[in-house]
Protein backbone atom coordinates (compact mmCIF):
# COMPACT_ATOMS: atom_id res chain seq x y z
CA UNK A 1 0.00 0.00 0.00
CA UNK A 2 3.06 2.49 0.95
CA UNK A 3 4.30 1.98 -2.76
CA UNK A 4 1.09 2.77 -3.88
CA UNK A 5 0.51 5.96 -2.12
CA UNK A 6 4.24 6.91 -3.36
CA UNK A 7 3.65 6.54 -6.79
CA UNK A 8 0.02 8.70 -6.22
CA UNK A 9 1.76 10.92 -4.24
CA UNK A 10 4.73 11.63 -6.88
CA UNK A 11 2.00 11.00 -10.07
CA UNK A 12 -0.43 13.99 -8.75
CA UNK A 13 2.78 16.56 -7.53
CA UNK A 14 4.12 16.30 -10.77
CA UNK A 15 0.74 16.55 -12.92
CA UNK A 16 0.71 19.98 -10.77
CA UNK A 17 4.12 21.22 -11.44
CA UNK A 18 3.66 20.17 -15.16
CA UNK A 19 0.02 22.52 -15.18
CA UNK A 20 1.67 25.39 -13.13
CA UNK A 21 5.02 25.41 -15.76
CA UNK A 22 2.16 25.06 -18.33
CA UNK A 23 0.42 28.01 -17.35
CA UNK A 24 3.72 30.45 -16.74
CA UNK A 25 5.13 29.60 -20.43
CA UNK A 26 1.73 30.18 -22.03
CA UNK A 27 1.80 33.68 -20.15
CA UNK A 28 4.08 36.61 -21.84
CA UNK A 29 7.09 36.05 -19.38
CA UNK A 30 6.79 32.32 -19.99
CA UNK A 31 7.24 33.28 -23.57
CA UNK A 32 10.24 35.88 -23.24
CA UNK A 33 11.75 32.84 -20.68
CA UNK A 34 11.37 30.05 -23.44
CA UNK A 35 12.64 32.66 -26.08
CA UNK A 36 16.15 33.55 -23.85
CA UNK A 37 16.33 30.00 -23.26
CA UNK A 38 16.43 29.16 -26.77
CA UNK A 39 19.16 31.60 -27.97
CA UNK A 40 20.91 31.04 -25.24
CA UNK A 41 21.38 26.97 -25.87
CA UNK A 42 21.59 28.21 -29.91
CA UNK A 43 24.91 30.45 -28.83
CA UNK A 44 26.25 27.10 -26.44
CA UNK A 45 25.97 25.51 -29.62
CA UNK A 46 27.87 27.70 -31.69
CA UNK A 47 30.67 28.37 -29.61
CA UNK A 48 31.14 24.50 -28.87
CA UNK A 49 31.30 24.09 -32.80
CA UNK A 50 33.68 26.72 -32.97
CA UNK A 51 35.57 25.56 -30.29
CA UNK A 52 36.22 22.10 -31.52
CA UNK A 53 36.86 23.84 -35.30
CA UNK A 54 39.76 25.43 -33.30
CA UNK A 55 40.82 22.54 -31.19
CA UNK A 56 41.74 20.80 -34.98
CA UNK A 57 43.43 23.82 -36.00
CA UNK A 58 45.45 23.51 -33.18
CA UNK A 59 46.39 20.22 -33.34
CA UNK A 60 47.34 20.37 -36.74
CA UNK A 61 49.50 23.24 -36.32
CA UNK A 62 50.91 21.09 -33.33
CA UNK A 63 51.78 18.18 -35.74
CA UNK A 64 53.28 20.66 -38.10
CA UNK A 65 55.48 22.16 -35.56
CA UNK A 66 56.84 18.62 -34.57
CA UNK A 67 57.35 17.81 -38.00
CA UNK A 68 59.15 20.87 -38.85
CA UNK A 69 61.85 20.06 -35.75
CA UNK A 70 61.86 16.31 -36.12
CA UNK A 71 62.92 17.46 -39.95
CA UNK A 72 65.36 20.32 -38.30
CA UNK A 73 67.00 17.67 -35.37
CA UNK A 74 68.16 14.88 -38.76
CA UNK A 75 69.31 17.99 -41.04
CA UNK A 76 71.36 18.84 -37.66
CA UNK A 77 72.26 15.04 -36.73
CA UNK A 78 73.57 14.38 -39.92
CA UNK A 79 75.31 17.73 -40.62
CA UNK A 80 76.36 18.60 -37.35
CA UNK A 81 76.66 18.51 -33.28
CA UNK A 82 73.49 19.66 -31.69
CA UNK A 83 74.92 22.36 -28.89
CA UNK A 84 72.24 25.05 -29.14
CA UNK A 85 68.77 23.63 -27.40
CA UNK A 86 67.41 26.85 -27.04
CA UNK A 87 67.85 27.50 -30.79
CA UNK A 88 65.84 24.11 -31.42
CA UNK A 89 62.90 24.80 -29.06
CA UNK A 90 62.00 28.22 -29.76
Amino acid sequence: MKNNQKFLSGLLLGAAVGAVAAVFLQGEKGQELLSTAKKGIKDAASDLKNGIENIDNTFENWISKGRNLIAELKNKTNSEDIDDYEEIFS
